[in-house]
């Protein structure tokens, strides 16, 4: 079984499938998409069965359920969708269950190391570089995600060793989003301990190991330019900045959503697949906007609970709060949270992490509780 789960998480993680389409085409792409889903049904099947995860499974269903009423599109293609993710929340909440922090940032670290061979030996005019995952906006939420996760390990060099790899990935992608939380997450972590204060200092060295790989293969990125000029104390264009902001695209989207806000518009009208106008890149307004308001305000619930509890275990879990604001803040920029099969998973880890603090919480009350009555 660990060797089915190693397959799978690779599969997964290192988002193979999408590489496959990329490459080789539509056919190798949805093959391996459909190993994948086999994988998980075959682990599910041989795995002790435990408690399934209602809260996305719930969402997923009313989602599907509510955004088919308006679909106009290939039945075919809306059921293998639909098929396909309760097979990856049913089999994959299983699956990472057993995943513990330490396998989860090997695979992760591994994951972004891949933009890091993608910048050295296959540089491109863009000078955004995003690896396995194609998308650097995507890679610097993988790169977050794991940064996050470092704040749980106990091994100090592996700890450091992490946090200079992901910073320097995530920069890679030249992600706003990416910049923004990872300043956020520096600040938080000045709560658990005023010495991951030190971070600024590797900060350093990571900007200078930019410049270094910028001699080497000439990044050629604007937003590159503009942090070195930062940096120089030099005029940078408010413009530039701001270019390409995401509040544009989802304003695009905003007269549909007033105009259907209880049923949303149905099935796949907000991806920018079957229209001109571009996906919304957003998952919150996705889900409203398709599915409308039912699902999406128990989508809002669903975060205010992982939100409220990874805050209330902050002192035993604090990687918690921070993943999970990594991952509340780049489903603002991204619509994929249905397709993307990784950010279902990494989203449940976060949520059964919880589940074990809360069964520690209760088996302590009930331990002190007993030793009480026998005093």
């Amino acid at each position: 079984m660990k060797i089915l789960r190693i397959v799978i998480l690779a599969l997964v993680l290192w988002n193979l499938p999408s590489i496959a389409l990329a490459t080789l085409g539509p056919a190798f792409g949805s093959s391996l998409s459909f190993l994948i889903i086999s994988l998980l049904a075959l682990y599910y099947f041989l795995e002790e069965k435990t408690t399934p995860n209602w809260w996305i499974l719930l969402i997923a269903f009313l989602y599907f359920t509510i955004s088919s009423f308006q679909y106009d599109g290939e039945t075919k293609f809306f059921i293998n969708n639909f098929v396909k993710y309760f097979v990856l929340v049913i089999g994959g909440y299983e699956l990472i269950k057993r995943v513990s922090k330490e396998e989860l940032f090997y695979f992760i670290l591994l994951g972004s190391l891949s933009i890091g061979i993608e910048t050295i030996f296959f540089p491109i005019r863009t000078g955004r570089y995003a690896g396995f995952y194609l998308n650097p906006n995507v890679a610097g939420f993988i790169c977050i995600y794991g940064y996050a996760l470092t704040y749980g390990l106990k091994n100090l060099p592996l700890k450091l060793f992490g946090q200079f790899i992901f910073t320097l990935m995530g920069l890679l992608t030249f992600s706003r989003t990416f910049i923004v939380i990872w300043v956020l997450l520096n600040l938080i972590s000045l709560k658990i301990s005023i010495k991951n204060i030190r971070i600024l200092g590797v900060g350093v060295l990571i900007f200078s190991s930019l410049l270094v790989i910028d001699d080497i293969v000439g990044l050629n990125n604007p937003r590159f330019t503009q942090l070195k000029n930062i940096i120089n104390n030099e005029n940078v264009s408010n413009r530039e900045i701001t270019e390409d902001s995401r509040t544009d695209t989802w304003a695009l989207h905003y007269d549909k959503i007033y105009q259907s806000p209880i049923f949303g518009n149905g099935y796949d009208t907000f991806s920018g697949e079957m229209g001109k106008v571009v996906g919304v890149h957003n998952t919150y307004l996705l889900i409203i906007g398709e599915g409308g308001i039912i699902p999406f305000l128990l989508f809002l619930g669903y975060f205010i609970y992982l939100f409220y509890w990874s805050i209330y275990f902050f002192k035993e879990t604090p990687y918690l709060i921070m993943q999970t604001i990594a991952l509340s803040v780049f489903l603002l920029a991204n619509h994929n949270f249905f397709n993307f099969y990784y950010l279902t998973l990494v989203a449940m880890w976060i949520q059964y992490q919880i589940v074990k603090q809360k069964r520690l919480l209760s088996n302590t009350n009930t331990l002190t509780e007993n030793i009480n009555l026998k005093n």
